[in-house]
């Protein structure tokens, strides 16, 4: 039998340890593994299984493979789920870039059509503040996604998210608003190809169906952020989710209804936010013709009979106008994001 090591690039979890080493009572762990040669170093056979930490072993995958006489030069990588980035049996003499270490993207390979593992879901945040229907949501969203971790009460959207972010324990991790009521067909099981770089810096955006536009895109939708790039966001654009990362990429499924029409400031503030980055043109890579298209169906007596109707399209409105006052101003347009002041705004209108 090959030498098995369960390994990862920082600290392992002792529970994740002690389920591997019931499976693989032999397996040696090798923590903060940042190169080939630390773990290489440690084997005393030919050949020696490498099982990183973020992946689940399946249940009848067994570490009994054995390579033949004219494949021992190659690097035998198994799929992890949809993908060839899991397990892997390297040749303890093997030559690893540094670059190929770091991606799990081996030159001298052998792609193994045998799936011994699936990737650790990504975790799952739901944010609120003071929202009425919060609870409700959340439980509903637990049980689509039982480890889902909720961030309550903290004061700015982008520190919230920073504060999500902190939680978080996998290298993206999926964004669920309050007032989201999550779709019985969406699942949080998107699977990222740990050496596609590029996709893991992205931010995902699913569509949300709006409960009195009867609009269907990213506002309100179900997000996918990179924890890193979140951890550091500026903290002062007006539009954060577009302005996270440099890639932007819209899915279009329909995750969720954002159903912020609960009572008449939370409509209003909603549909003030939304409306005012639209007119702004503060939302980086932004259509012209689809924001006018939204932004015109926000302001229209569209809708005025759902609940809270009226409140939507006073907020659209007001938020339209805004936006247009103060387009080339970045300070007035960060005042959106504070909610006190957005509560002093609906007041100073209702009276």
């Amino acid at each position: 039998m090959y030498d098995v090591f369960f390994i990862s690039s920082g600290a392992i979890e002792e529970a994740a340890w002690n389920k591997f080493k019931q499976r693989v009572p032999n397996a040696q762990k090798v923590e903060h593994c940042d190169t080939f040669e630390k773990v290489a170093n440690k084997s005393l056979t030919k050949h020696f299984w490498a099982v990183w930490d973020n992946i689940i072993l399946e249940d009848n995958f067994e570490f009994d493979y054995r390579i033949p006489e004219w494949d021992q030069e190659y690097i035998h990588v198994f799929r992890n789920g949809a993908y060839h980035d899991g397990i892997c049996i390297f040749p303890k003499r093997a030559k690893i870039l540094q670059r190929e270490w770091n991606y799990r993207f081996f030159t001298n390979k052998k792609e193994m059509d045998i799936v011994a593992s699936q990737p650790v879901p990504y975790d799952v945040a739901f944010i609120s503040y003071h929202e009425e229907n919060a609870e409700t949501n959340f439980n509903k969203l637990l049980e689509k996604s039982p480890h889902a971790q909720w961030t309550r009460d903290v004061k700015g959207i982008h520190q919230a998210h920073i504060e999500a972010a902190r939680k978080a324990t996998t290298d993206m991790f999926y964004i669920v608003d309050a007032d989201a009521e999550v779709l019985e067909d969406f699942n949080f099981d998107m699977q990222i190809p740990y050496y596609d770089f590029n996709a893991r810096k992205s931010v995902y955006v699913w569509r949300s169906r709006n409960p009195i536009t009867d609009l269907e895109y990213g506002y309100g939708g179900v997000k996918l952020f990179p924890r890193e790039a979140t951890l550091n966001m500026d903290t002062n654009t007006p539009d954060m989710t577009t302005s996270l990362s440099d890639s932007f990429r819209a899915m279009e499924q329909v995750s969720n209804i954002t159903a912020f029409n609960t009572d008449a400031f939370s409509t209003w503030k909603s549909a003030f936010r939304e409306c005012c980055k639209l007119a702004s043109r503060t939302i980086k890579g932004q259509n012209d013709d689809e924001t006018d298209q939204r932004l015109s169906k926000w302001c229209s007596d569209y809708g005025r009979d759902r609940p809270f109707g009226d409140y939507a399209i006073q907020g659209a409105r007001a938020g339209r106008k805004y936006g247009v006052s103060n387009s080339a101003d970045p300070n007035a347009l960060r005042k959106i994001n504070d909610f006190d002041w957005l509560k002093e705004q609906f007041d100073a209108g209702q009276g």
